[in-house]
């Protein structure tokens, strides 16, 4: 079992993830200088998913959101709509694998192959997810420290560097860039947050509580991601920052303290939260598989996911580019589907049979 300070610890690592390196200058090409009121503007809204995802799984036991599809709807539609999730997370566990041999292949060594870099990530969550889930939440109690010191230290030796007039006018071309750049957000990562929060319920030890301090931790998220967008925007600019492929990275090469080089801080902190993130869409996606084959948890399919894993992330999305036109063009609604639509779909129904049908409210008892 975990705590509730460490389920929130794995949704702010989740919420950071690739996006403290990307959405920078995501949220800058679509909303300018208010790059950072979007995102503020789509961690507010996505809220709404955070408590469908909690409520449902709250209502039906405390079970994970792909066990949920199974007793609201059944044997036959909820195995349906737990293969959806499972693929979803499988999607985006290979979606960030190959984020990380792509930027370092890209910045450190462009000649290396990319299968290395994924291959460590994947031995890691192995190991975490055969330790148990406290052993992840706990890995990611201990090193979520390390984001906070990276975002003071940054605000901290680029103060003079600051300047403010690249933020300014706030709404200068009113709410519709805004709301475009939020509605680009809350697909990613927001609401991608449906494989920590339709995932940790069932580990958790204080479930009363579970959705107003996960609520925190989802503003925690997004206020920092909007912190660093203010910080790359009063540095670069509006143009430079939409247009770099890692702004927060390129934001601490600025860094220069008695002649050594920080951005090393950045990559470590990034590659912390991308392992948590990473991790948590397999062990989401093996216990999806376990839970459809009612086979329990099960150690023999862990290197096997693994291996599909680091397979696949070869070959999708080679480069930045790619990823940012995934990002602006079809992941948005794809994951609106799996964080907004169906959660809520299950919400509904689970509402109404247990108004219209007594056995069934008997049975959730």
């Amino acid at each position: 079992m975990i705590t509730l300070r460490q389920a929130q610890t794995l949704l702010f690592m989740f919420i950071l993830g690739t996006a403290i390196l990307v959405i920078p200058s995501i949220a800058a090409a679509y909303s300018k200088q208010d790059a950072w009121l979007a995102v503020l503007l789509a961690g507010l809204i996505g809220l709404v998913s955070l408590w469908l995802v909690v409520s449902v799984c709250k209502r039906v036991g405390n079970r994970t959101i792909v066990e949920a599809g199974l007793v609201v709807l059944g044997p036959v539609f909820g195995t349906f709509l737990g293969l959806g999730y499972v693929f979803f997370a499988i999607h985006l566990g290979i979606l960030v694998t190959n984020n990380v041999g792509t930027f370092m292949t890209t910045l450190l060594q462009p000649p290396a192959p990319l299968w290395p870099f994924h291959l460590l990530l994947l031995l890691v969550a192995v190991y975490i997810y055969r330790l148990g889930p406290w052993a992840l939440a706990g890995f990611a109690q201990l090193l979520s420290v390390t984001l906070i010191l990276v975002l003071l230290f940054g605000l901290l030796t680029l103060v003079g560097q600051f300047q403010p007039q690249f933020l300014r006018p706030v709404l200068g071309e009113g709410w519709r860039p805004v709301w475009t750049g939020s509605y680009l957000v809350l697909g990613f990562p927001f609401w991608e947050t449906v494989i920590v929060t339709g995932w940790v319920l069932r580990w958790v030890n204080e479930r009363d509580r579970l959705f107003r301090r996960m609520a925190v931790s989802y503003g925690g998220g997004a206020v920092y991601l909007a912190t660093v967008i203010v910080l790359t925007l009063m540095v670069f600019g509006v143009e430079l920052t939409s247009e770099l492929s890692y702004p927060l990275y390129s934001l601490f090469q600025e860094i220069h303290v008695i002649d050594l080089r920080i951005e090393g801080l950045t990559l470590f902190a990034w590659l912390v939260s991308v392992q948590i993130k990473a991790t948590l869409c397999y062990a989401f996606a093996l216990d999806g598989i376990c839970t459809l084959l009612r086979t329990g948890k099960s150690v023999l399919l862990t290197v096997p996911l693994a291996i599909l894993f680091v397979i696949v992330a070869d070959y999708v999305y080679p480069t930045t580019a790619h990823l940012k036109q995934v990002v602006n063009t079809y992941w948005p609604p794809y994951a609106m589907m799996f964080g907004l639509v169906l959660p809520l779909l299950l919400f509904l129904v689970l509402h109404l049979r247990r108004r219209f049908s007594p056995a069934f409210a008997r049975q959730l008892r």
